[in-house]
């Protein structure tokens, strides 16, 4: 192909059924897009459902710097000419003859926003198909499954042709007003579900417990490469690094030690409720799969849950491991999260965890401890790290 595409058209999918609201959802697309493509000198135009980015960058370099953005159904890279016909068979010649003599199948696709225009689809269609094989294009046609399906959009002003479009992640557009607060430990399934949360437009803070000595430096940086992973898919978030020890001290030499897991589980809540209570937290999100470990019982659950203000979202509950580590893989977070660091929860574990837990033994065992005053500790020795989201990025997602 002898030039770069004109532009490119951001394809809204899901976006396109939100009528009234779909303004809404377009800006907070805009809003995640616009960092990703500052440094490729982009611009963006909003269209009818759809966004037009225009820039000069290589296409690899626009595909990567969009690989992150949630609410994109696909992103087509277009050529754009006129809507003299004699010029629009030009550009399409152009597109197909560098796929001549090859094994490929054609499809010539014609769509007209422009109803003024004095073809309608299907004669577009026939005309440039026509011209393609009248200048030699030697290729088989395929109008259910063509390996190159030429669309020539007939647009109000112009007229736009491509030949491939590029996968979108869907779902929503990160809306950055919302917060929910991620429990972020260093394994598979947390960054799994903030990664689901973020595709439902949530923007996600992350908050990590933290047990020195106990657990190593190392354990922390590597909770802080998955928050940098997250940061990737929203313009930044904020990661809270709580320091657990002397309120796991306690629960270990007060406490029954089977219930450690579930009275860990229950501050763990606590403090989360308090530091989002900061920043109009809507939500906590954590990476619990139903019947996974011992805290992930139903019964366990309940207990969990028992007192907690704030919904807590579980979006891996139905999933098994594999589910779990194809997602984590595809964004790149797996290669992190197999580092073999510990967490506090792993490392505090009761050799027999109860699987189900009576509240009144809870309550009996909460009974012996000054909550308020413990959690109230760990929020004040919380520090909260700014994760930068970094563009342009790395490597593919």
């Amino acid at each position: 192909m002898s030039d770069k595409p004109s532009a490119y058209v951001l394809r809204f999918g899901e976006l396109a059924l939100k009528g009234r609201n779909q303004d809404r959802f377009v800006d907070d697309l805009i809003k995640i897009v616009k960092p990703r493509v500052k440094h490729l000198g982009g611009k963006l135009e909003k269209r009818h459902k759809k966004v037009l980015l225009r820039t000069e960058a290589e296409p690899e370099d626009v595909r990567k710097a969009l690989s992150t953005v949630f609410g994109l159904s696909g992103i087509s890279p277009i050529w754009i000419v006129g809507h003299d016909i004699e010029v629009i068979k030009e550009k399409a010649w152009e597109l197909m003859a560098p796929h001549c003599n090859s094994d490929k199948t054609f499809a010539v696709r014609g769509r007209r926003a422009n109803k003024r225009y004095p073809m309608n689809s299907m004669d577009l269609q026939l005309e440039l198909a026509g011209f393609l094989l009248d200048q030699g294009l030697d290729l088989k046609v395929d109008l259910k499954h063509p390996d190159l399906p030429l669309t020539v959009s007939i647009e109000l002003k112009e007229t736009w042709l491509y030949l491939d479009t590029w996968p979108g992640l869907g779902g929503l557009p990160v809306n950055g007003k919302t917060k929910h607060g991620l429990l972020l430990s260093g394994g598979i399934d947390s960054p799994v579900a903030g990664h689901l949360i973020q595709k439902r437009g949530g923007s996600i803070d992350a908050i990590y417990f933290h047990t020195p000595p106990f657990t190593v430096e190392a354990a922390r940086e590597k909770v802080v490469d998955l928050a940098n992973v997250l940061a990737r898919y929203q313009n930044g978030l904020t990661l809270y690094v709580v320091n657990f020890t002397a309120l796991m001290k306690t629960l270990r030499a007060e406490c029954l030690d089977k219930y450690m897991v579930v009275l860990t589980r229950r501050f763990m809540m606590r403090v989360a409720v308090a530091l989002l209570e900061k920043v109009n937290g809507q939500s906590i999100v954590t990476g619990e799969s139903l019947g996974q470990v011992a805290s992930q019982t139903i019964e366990n659950i309940t207990a969990i849950n028992e007192g907690v203000p704030l919904p807590i979202l579980r979006p891996l509950i139905g999933m098994d491991k594999t589910e779990i580590i194809r997602i984590s893989e595809h964004m790149s977070a797996y290669p992190i999260s197999i580092q073999p660091f510990e967490d506090c929860c792993s490392l505090f574990s009761p050799k027999e965890p109860v699987t189900r837990a009576s509240l009144k033994v809870v309550h009996r065992e909460e009974r012996k401890l000054d909550i308020e005053a413990l959690v109230a500790e760990a929020v004040e020795h919380t520090e909260a790290l700014a994760i930068e989201a970094r563009f342009p990025i790395a490597e593919s997602t």
